[in-house]
């Protein structure tokens, strides 16, 4: 019995190890837009072979970059009432859409029986850094409403989604490039070589710092002393070795001879170098 039991739960456990990756799919899923999220035309201003195109545009926008472009037009009795109305299908719609606020409204309000109207467009909090208001404007009056006072069939309405598809996808690709460039690897060849003048310079300098304070010059000729060395005593474990150095002039014959210590290898060279040798530690 008890191994019945066990053997069910290892089998419900196996499956929902196999039906877990479904299910977490399943949720990261995005939603399926409707046509009408994209374009709400209900004052008949945009013939049917450019709706598609529309919604086409809309759904390329917001695949890519993750803004939700709404294109909604509507015939009013009062067109002074037109900016309540505006302001509060904005705020009711830009909360709904579940995208951090970032979607663009072209908003086309027509009084009954009239041709033209007036066209708003509002951007989300979240886009405020990308599309200004001078962007704005420059999209209604220059591309949508000029389009549209000569088309009576809605084509400047599929130029405005074009110009904020072409605007949106070209900042994504700029924002690419910038990261793209953040995340180079460094290159160490090419860093050498472009900064070869600095490199050679570097080293000219250590040289000549070499030559001026750690070459021996003789005191007679001012020529380089030929340093040579002996060991005097072999340094043990926590004591001390000697060395006598030879310096000799090739020049002039000048020599002469000096004593040093030789630390350590190791650990315990390393902690005389820095503590400094004890008082009992002599050098004979």
């Amino acid at each position: 019995m008890k191994f019945l039991q066990l053997a069910t739960g290892l089998c419900l456990v196996f499956l929902c190890m196999l039906l877990a990756p479904a299910i977490h799919a399943q949720e990261n899923k995005p939603a399926v837009v409707e046509a009408s999220g994209y374009l709400d035309d209900r004052a008949d201003l945009i013939k049917d072979d450019l709706r598609q195109q529309v919604i086409a545009h809309c759904r390329e926008i917001e695949d890519k970059t993750r803004i939700r472009v709404l294109i909604k037009t509507m015939r009013i009795a009062n067109l002074a009432d037109g900016q309540v109305q505006v302001e509060t299908f904005f705020a009711e719609w830009i909360r709904s859409i579940g995208l951090d606020k970032r979607g663009i409204l072209i908003f086309a309000l027509l009084p009954e029986g009239a041709a033209h109207g007036k066209v708003h467009l509002r951007v989300g909090i979240g886009l405020k850094y990308l599309v200004t208001r001078e962007m704005g404007e420059k999209i209604l009056n220059q591309v949508i409403l000029p389009n549209n006072a000569i088309n009576n069939d809605g084509l400047g309405f599929l130029e405005g989604v074009k110009a904020i598809r072409r605007m949106l996808l070209d900042e994504l690709k700029r924002d690419s490039s910038r990261a793209g460039a953040g995340s180079q690897t460094f290159n160490l060849k090419g860093f050498l070589w472009t900064s070869k003048e600095i490199l050679l310079a570097l080293l000219v300098g250590l040289f000549l710092c070499y030559i001026i304070f750690f070459v021996e010059r003789c005191p007679r000729c001012n020529g380089a002393l030929k340093v040579s060395s002996e060991v005097l005593k072999e340094p043990g474990v926590n004591t001390l070795g000697l060395q006598r150095k030879i310096y000799a002039c090739e020049r002039c014959g000048f020599s002469r001879r000096k004593k040093e210590p030789v630390y350590p290898s190791g650990k315990a060279g390393l902690i005389m170098r820095l503590t400094g040798t004890r008082r009992n530690v002599r050098i004979e």
